[in-house]
């Protein structure tokens, strides 16, 4: 918690401002610098919860908690799974060595996250999206603190939302989210839910979600662009299951800047009405795709030229949400996990897909173009956690077999 005692700090000699430190009890390494005043601002609304940094500090440290989660799975566990048991072991090494090496990038790539330890997911992706720097896990605790007082100030800049609306291209943006995200997930409760809000006991998860791509696209010159619904719902899902007890209060403000930084990288495939980015882009990807089994299923390929059907129909729709929608959330998670670990995630998209098509080469074979259009849309549904092992293993020896063919790095 912090002490009541106030601390004197230097300040510049060009800055006349008193600043107002307090000295914060069991931190990882660093000050929280809060000014005091804008702390006891509670009678103001943005349309968010504040928080009392106060009970913040009164929780476990950050890794103190997954520590604890990893030693009651093992206590738990009669009979130990060999990988996850070494796995666990291994993170746990690299959080005591305060740093997470590229042989966890190794780890998660062949065998995914533990499901059984909500608190250790959303910390990989953080770490893995370049939320957090990999080298130095005593900063993690300080850039989420700060990030929320970013999130603050966004969320004052526009405290007229949702009621107060007034522009014309607002509307738009809000008429449009609300669409798109009556279809997100409508099978999974937890969109539907209650978010928890003490201020607003009625908001759900999807009006959260709402609010902070509204936020998105009022501070980014790309704006919303139909698909980043699904992606940052998948995010979202992931923070706000975290049963850590500092994290769960920063989740809308680590969702907001990990959704930020992933749009970043892949942003040529929302730039919809940019031909130089979004066609071309589009175009690449598909290419790559029949390049691919050019190499590795050319059989799959003349088939598809013979009946006239085009890959178009469905890559779209896997390359511009991450597979975030074909498949179950279950099964999209897991896939995440994978997907993290790449450095180019849209040209890992392009072998998992060959691999996808490679893995169901004879029920392709038999179908009529309808029947296989019906198939890619269907196909998420049917696939489980067990078979994204499998694909992804498939992806891999894709990716190995067509470097070895065409030469490329």
């Amino acid at each position: 918690y912090l002490n009541k005692n106030k601390m004197k700090i230097e300040v510049d000699n060009d800055n006349e401002k008193k600043e107002k430190y307090y000295n914060v009890e069991n931190s990882l390494n660093s000050f929280l610098i809060i000014d005091k005043e804008e702390e006891d601002k509670n009678n103001e609304d943005y349309g968010f919860d504040e928080l009392s940094f106060k009970d913040i500090y009164k929780s476990n440290s950050l890794f103190e908690h997954v520590i604890e989660h990893i030693n009651l799975y093992f206590s738990k566990t009669d009979s130990k799974n060999e990988i996850i048991y070494k796995n666990l072991k291994k993170i746990t090494e690299f959080i005591n060595q305060n740093r997470f090496t590229e042989e966890i990038l190794e780890i998660i790539l062949l065998n995914g996250i533990p499901n059984n330890i909500p608190c250790l997911r959303p910390l990989i992706w953080k770490c893995f999206m370049g939320y957090f720097p990999p080298n130095d896990l005593s900063k993690w605790k300080t850039i989420t603190i700060n990030s929320y007082k970013i999130y603050k100030s966004i969320k004052k800049k526009y405290s007229y939302y949702p009621s107060n609306i007034q522009d014309q291209t607002e509307q738009k943006i809000v008429i449009q989210l609300t669409k798109d995200l009556k279809r997100t997930r409508r099978n999974v409760p937890f969109f539907q839910n209650k978010s928890g809000s003490k201020k607003h006991p009625e908001e759900t998860n999807d009006d959260v979600i709402k609010r902070m791509l509204f936020y998105f696209a009022k501070e980014h010159s790309l704006s919303y662009v139909q698909g980043m619904n699904e992606i940052i719902a998948l995010i979202y899902y992931i923070f706000a299951n975290d049963d850590n007890p500092f994290l769960r209060r920063f989740v809308e403000s680590d969702t907001y800047f990990c959704f930020r930084i992933l749009v970043k990288e892949i942003e040529p495939i929302f730039r919809m009405n940019d031909i130089d980015y979004s066609d071309l882009f589009i175009t690449k990807q598909i290419e790559q795709i029949n390049k691919i089994l050019e190499k590795i299923e050319p059989e799959i390929l003349n088939y598809f030229k013979e009946i006239e059907f085009s890959i178009n129909c469905f890559v779209m729709r896997w390359v511009m949400v991450l597979f975030a929608q074909e498949f179950k959330i279950d099964v999209a998670v897991n896939f995440w996990d994978r997907m993290f670990t790449q450095k180019n995630k849209t040209n890992f998209i392009c072998f998992i897909s060959v691999a996808i098509l490679q893995i169901n080469k004879d029920k392709i074979m038999m179908k009529e173009i309808e029947d296989i259009a019906d198939w890619t849309k269907e196909m998420g549904n049917n696939i489980s956690k067990l078979d994204i092992n499998d694909i992804i293993k498939k992806a891999f020896e894709v990716k190995r077999k067509y470097k070895e063919l065409t030469g490329t790095k």
